[in-house]
């Protein structure tokens, strides 16, 4: 039986949300996550016409169009040179997600999975502190609504330290509307870290060791962790009170590590940050034959599945004291 269910993207502006969103169908392709390799989940974009049709198999034609869609747009854009969300609204895209090797036999059973995801500009849900943005009434009710409707909430934030953000007040006041919310949909929240190539980018070839190490996020996790205000407030989202949600912890990278190189896939020979190229070639084969995403499949695929992932953290996991990595 399809199942379609929705999810929420938010977080501060530039923090990481549209480019975990664009590398989030190839992290899935390449099997660049901490599920099981015999899990084999994919991911398609797909259609208005195909999410809203039960039963209908995707056409030549509908694969087409998506082709030139707005995710396949995002896609380009990140390939570019990755921008943020330019508009002070929310854009919506939506999958066709499959489970074709070994799950729980309640996962497999429920799929396939209908996606909707909504990206929203970082000013609407979590703008800086005291700044004053020109947003439109009916834009701010419009994510409102999406998210009080939304199964998930998927929190991007960049590895940062947070206590000195300009955004954290209204997160935390943004955490406190949605556990008071009664009318919320909400079964499971995902706080992604992004950005977390950039913490191995003096290691070279060593960086992608360290990074696939799951104890290493979690020791970045809890430090990046430890003065944080509102993570008491997020833990209230799991009381019965907080509506019993489910609540875990990640990081990502949608730039990712280089093939056969294993560096951090930032090329500092270009502009801006951008991935390591081919020379001599053009389009997503001159960056894609030496990017490998990392992790930005894992908030997403537990947002719609609720598997836990050797990278998905609970607050129990958080707060086990366990013998600190040097």
């Amino acid at each position: 039986m399809t199942e379609r269910l929705s999810i929420c993207l938010i977080g501060p502006k530039k923090g990481g949300k549209s480019s975990l969103l664009a590398s989030l169908v190839d992290c899935v392709a390449q099997s660049a996550f901490g599920y099981s390799p015999r899990l084999r989940p994919a991911l398609q974009p797909v259609t208005d016409a195909e999410f809203y049709a039960d039963g209908i198999e995707p056409k030549k034609a509908d694969l087409l169009t998506v082709e030139q869609g707005d995710y396949e747009r995002l896609r380009r854009d990140f390939t570019e040179g990755g921008v943020a969300t330019d508009t002070l609204d929310t854009y919506e895209y939506r999958f066709r997600l499959t489970v074709n090797g070994e799950a729980p036999p309640a996962v497999v059973l429920r799929g396939p999975w209908l996606l909707e995801i909504v990206d929203s500009a970082g000013e609407i849900a979590v703008p800086p502190d005291g700044a004053e943005v020109a947003i439109l009434n009916d834009v701010k009710a419009k994510l409102a609504r999406q998210m009080l409707d939304a199964e998930a909430i998927v929190i991007v934030l960049p590895l940062v330290r947070l206590e000195d953000s300009g955004w954290s007040g209204n997160l935390s006041r943004l955490i406190d509307r949605l556990a008071l919310a009664p009318e919320k949909k909400l079964k499971r929240l995902v706080v992604v870290f992004s950005q977390y190539e950039r913490l191995f980018a003096r290691l070279g070839p060593s960086a992608f060791t360290y990074a696939c190490d799951p104890a290493v996020a979690l020791h970045v996790l809890r430090k990046s962790l430890r003065a944080v205000q509102w993570l008491d407030r997020l833990r209230a989202l799991e009381t019965p009170g907080g509506g019993g949600a489910s609540v875990r912890f990640t990081v990502s990278s949608a730039y990712g590590f280089v093939k056969r190189f294993q560096n951090p896939n930032i090329d500092p020979h270009q502009p801006g940050e951008r991935r390591f190229r081919r020379a001599g070639l053009d389009g997503a084969r001159a960056y894609n034959e030496y990017w490998r995403p990392f992790l930005t499949a894992e908030p997403f695929l537990y947002a719609a599945l609720g598997l836990d992932s050797a990278f998905t953290f609970s607050y129990a996991q958080l707060d086990a004291r366990v013998e600190e990595i040097a």
